[in-house]
């Protein structure tokens, strides 16, 4: 089953300067928040973005434009994702404020903070700019953020605080407008609270949230560490911010700690001394995996109190509000650079060629995309740390616009991603799309010793659970398929599916079981044994059928097996190594054709199995080819005029190749009988039950798929197939002219629905061609000529005009008659069989027209003109309890006296 969340092409939001470094040289990215003065923060639809060497650039992502630059000296490197805040001041008073922390190449470890102020009053600006270099510890900073300003502390009336939080774990506030210290927090203060005290470690991860928000998470289960803090944690009163903060310590195990801590209470910030401590509230240490990696991306999400984290190939997903971190799960994502979380269970992953959405809970993939050329990496360079640069790196998500934002090939790029009300991972958006390489637990619950080597690990369930093969079975299948023993193949896979029963008629007690219970899992095994998939130098994939079994093939087709969404369910896996993403259309229907030219499988795959619009066309196609309705193209009479027949002739086998050419025109010449002789009225029926399976595909989806797979002769020769038949079912004739159309009488009984599906096939192929393609003369008829459009529309626009004056004429006409048609209907209405005892004695009643005709000459003309219809009495009753009783006869006189209008004399017949 398809999912329903799709990703659309990504387009450029905005080109970005390279680095001075183009080998060394990286892009930092973050998120720009917003809001009014002493509101909470939103964040907004922006991005600032650090360019080593260049400087910040502000964007609007949702109206792909650059809102402003700071220009930094070319020896400037970003030592973390700068951090940039807007706030309406008043309404016409607007600040913005970007904080940026660099150091110089030729001493990396002096760190330097900027602060880039803008105050826009009207239309004029006010630009500043404040930079100092920080003290106490020269690790450099991995992390910047703004919290609500500390009044009591007398520096200054700023309305932010930045946050700084170094490497080696030291916290510093500095005032938002001149930068200026208000408290440190020295390295060791995150692990002192630990068992045991953690002394040294490496800043990974931080993120900045408040104490309501980690209490509804994080600290879910912990809700007494939420009493160190003085006053009650509400949503809208004291609220104060808390840090959430990944360490690592370097050791052989790659150790890894969770911190919340809370920042020093405002009353201690009065103290002369500017090191305070924060507060511990948790540590945890995060468990350790087989698959440890130094450089490994993490994304929290406080308010469910989870957390995610890529580490090589594998994307894991904890639980972080037990006692320790629990993971739920594991999903294997070969190749993944970066990753973006989008809802609970939902997350979009890069690789150096696509993008993709998966579901973590169900480990399928919703949604993939292959990256366009012009936004592939051309040379992949080498940071500092030793790593590659990553060629597709995911940076922000908007829920509310639904764009997913990267930067790929020096350029930042958004992506839509359509159904996003739907990524809250439904299980039925996750059926049929189970990620690659994901493996199944090795014990399920009920069913206990599931070996992984079997069919189980790569085929679907069953509709009803059943024994699974084993070994053995599949490998006496596979020898009989490798050796082309049909027989054998035949009684094998007749254990499980009951072909001998269905196809060949034989009995064969061995296929005990019915269609409707068959195991799945093998219809898809068989599948893949039938059908192969080749590729070719071009790319181009072809479905041919590279094991053919008459009495299963058959089955498969009388049973609807066989559909595209089956067949690719088989191959999936030889989809995948051919770089495709499904089976092109059409390859069906020239596989099936190709084993069997006189189309009598062609007729069973269109009158039981379900097929898409693009299937049904590419048959449609087929049978006009048979049917020569599609005329003499230019490559046919081009190879009529050709006189080949001696080029293909060598030396010495001339008497094999005359015998080769007679066995092949014997053979197209007893094919040619055939369908001249009984195959014509299979492909005549095989094409109008086409016809009318396409009448039920969207519309849509017919045009899209007349625009991909015909050419606009084809559609035209379509048109005049639907043209002919509106014809044939005279309906562009009048009443009297029957005489016009020389149409047999077993063709004459044409139902009235026929309209509506030649009128709305006619109107999807006239869209497939566009209004552009009829006055382009793109569109050529039969004959080639360009300039037999014009007389095509205007002999379409006659019998459309005469085929609606028909129906207006049939309309008008049973106005006339409404009395005629309403007795008729509610004399056919009491004569209208059931199943219940009525039915026997409603059978025996009279017919229509011995209602209407009276035995009198008279009387005979007369029309039943305002008469009632007489509804007949039930020779049953319910009685009491619902018990069924035979009325008597006097009952039913009874009940007759009563249908008798006053002042009438009427005889009542028992």
């Amino acid at each position: 089953m398809s999912s329903r969340i799709s990703l659309q092409n990504p387009y450029t939001v905005a080109p970005l300067p390279q680095p001075i470094d183009r080998l060394t040289g990286r892009y930092m990215v973050s998120d720009v928040y917003g809001g009014t003065a002493g509101s909470k923060k939103r964040k907004r639809a922006e991005l600032v973005v650090g360019i080593d060497g260049e400087g910040v650039n502000l964007y609007d992502v949702s109206a792909a434009r650059l809102v402003t630059a700071y220009a930094l000296p070319p020896q400037t490197t970003f030592t973390c994702a700068p951090c940039s805040t807007r706030t309406r001041i008043s309404k016409k008073q607007v600040e913005r404020r970007t904080y940026v922390s660099t150091t110089q190449s030729e001493a990396r470890t002096q760190a330097q903070l900027t602060l880039f102020h803008d105050v826009a009053l009207g239309s004029s600006t006010q630009s500043s700019t404040v930079s100092r270099k920080l003290e106490h510890s020269e690790e450099p900073i991995v992390y910047m953020g703004t919290v609500t300003a500390t009044r009591d502390s007398g520096i200054s009336d700023s309305t932010f605080d930045l946050l700084v939080v170094k490497r080696d774990g030291e916290i510093q506030c500095l005032d938002g407008d001149k930068l200026e210290d208000k408290w440190t927090s020295p390295a060791n203060a995150l692990g002192r609270d630990a068992t045991p005290p953690i002394s040294s470690g490496q800043v990974e991860y931080v993120q900045l949230t408040n104490a309501y928000t980690a209490s509804q998470g994080i600290l879910k289960s912990r809700q007494g560490i939420l009493n160190t803090f003085q006053q009650e944690i509400s949503q809208d009163g004291f609220n104060p911010d808390v840090l959430v903060i990944i360490t690592r310590s370097d050791t052989p195990t790659l150790a890894r700690n969770i911190h919340v801590v809370a920042l020093p209470r405002r009353s201690a910030t009065k103290s002369t001394e500017l090191k305070h401590a924060v507060e511990p509230l948790l540590t945890t240490t995060l468990s350790t995996t087989s698959h440890g990696h130094i450089n490994e991306s993490f994304s929290i999400h406080v308010s469910s109190g989870t957390l995610q984290r890529l580490c090589g190939d594998y994307l894991f997903t904890y639980d972080i509000t037990g006692v320790s971190p629990k993971i739920i799960s594991k999903l294997r994502l070969k190749g993944s650079t970066s990753f973006l979380r989008l809802s609970r269970t939902s997350v979009i992953v890069s690789t150096a060629s696509s993008l993709a959405i998966y579901n973590s809970k169900f480990g399928s993939m919703l949604a993939s995309i292959p990256l366009p050329p012009e936004f592939l990496s051309k040379n992949a360079s080498i940071l500092a740390n030793g790593t590659q640069r990553c060629p597709c790196a995911l940076v922000s998500y908007s829920p509310k616009l639904g764009i997913a934002i990267a930067i790929a090939n020096t350029g930042l790029i958004a992506l839509q991603i359509q159904g996003k009300s739907r990524i809250d991972g439904l299980l039925i958006d996750s059926l049929g799309c189970s990620a690659r390489g994901q493996q199944r637990p090795q014990s399920l619950k009920g069913s206990a010793g599931v070996e992984l080597t079997t069919i189980l690990s790569y085929l679907p369930g069953s509709m009803i659970q059943y024994e699974g093969p084993s070994k053995s079975d599949l490998k006496a299948i596979d020898e009989a398929v490798t050796s082309g023993d049909v027989l054998q193949f035949e009684e094998l896979v007749g254990r499980k599916l009951p072909i001998l029963n269905n196809a060949s008629g034989k009995g064969g007690a061995e296929s005990s079981q019915s269609t409707s219970e068959v195991d799945r899992r093998w219809v898809i095994y068989t599948l893949s044994k039938v059908f192969a998939l080749s590729t070719t130098d071009n790319s181009d994939a072809s479905l041919t059928v590279s094991f053919f079994s008459p009495n299963t093939f058959t089955w498969l087709l009388r049973t609807g097996n066989m559909t595209l969404e089956n067949i690719e369910l088989a191959l999936r896996d030889r989809i995948h190594e051919s770089g495709l993403e499904s089976i092109p259309s059409g390859e069906l229907v020239d596989a099936i054709v190709e084993i069997d030219p006189q189309m009598d499988l062609l007729f069973a795959l269109v009158s039981v199995n379900y097929l898409g619009a693009a299937e049904l066309l590419a048959a449609i196609r087929r049978l006009m080819e048979s049917l020569e309705l599609f005329g003499e193209d230019a490559a046919t009479r081009q190879l009529m005029l050709m006189n080949e027949e001696d080029s293909n002739l060598e030396s010495g086998n001339i008497e094999d190749q005359v015998a080769e050419l007679e066995a092949e025109a014997e053979a197209d010449l007893a094919l040619a009988e055939y369908q001249l002789g009984p195959g014509s009225g299979i492909r005549g029926e095989a094409l109008s039950l086409a016809l009318s399976k396409l009448y039920s595909c969207p519309t849509n989806s017919i045009v899209h798929a007349l625009q991909t797979t015909y050419s606009s002769q084809e559609i035209v020769s379509l048109i005049y197939l639907l043209r002919f038949e509106m014809a044939r079912g005279a309906w562009t004739s009048r009443y009297l002219d029957g005489d016009e159309l020389d149409v047999s009488d077993d063709e004459t009984g044409v139902p009235d629905s026929t309209i509506l599906l030649i009128s709305s096939l006619l109107s999807s192929c006239i869209d497939a061609v566009g209004a552009g393609g009829w006055l382009a003369g793109h569109a050529r008829l039969v004959s080639s000529n360009r300039f037999e459009a014009e007389e095509l529309i205007a002999s379409l626009k006659l019998e459309v005009s005469a085929a609606l004056e028909g129906l207006e004429e049939a309309v008008y006409l049973r106005g006339l008659t409404s009395e005629m048609v309403r007795y008729g209907d509610m004399v056919r209405k009491g004569q209208s069989g059931g199943d219940g005892p009525q039915a026997e004695w409603r059978k025996s009643k009279p017919t229509l027209g011995s209602h209407i005709i009276s035995t009198s000459e008279h009387e005979g003309k007369l029309l039943p003109l305002g008469l009632k219809a007489e509804q007949p009495i039930s020779k049953f009753r319910v009685g009491a309890g619902g018990e069924v009783h035979e009325r008597s006869l006097r009952d039913i006189g009874r009940l007759k006296s009563h249908k008798i209008g006053k002042y009438s004399l009427e005889r009542i017949v028992v």
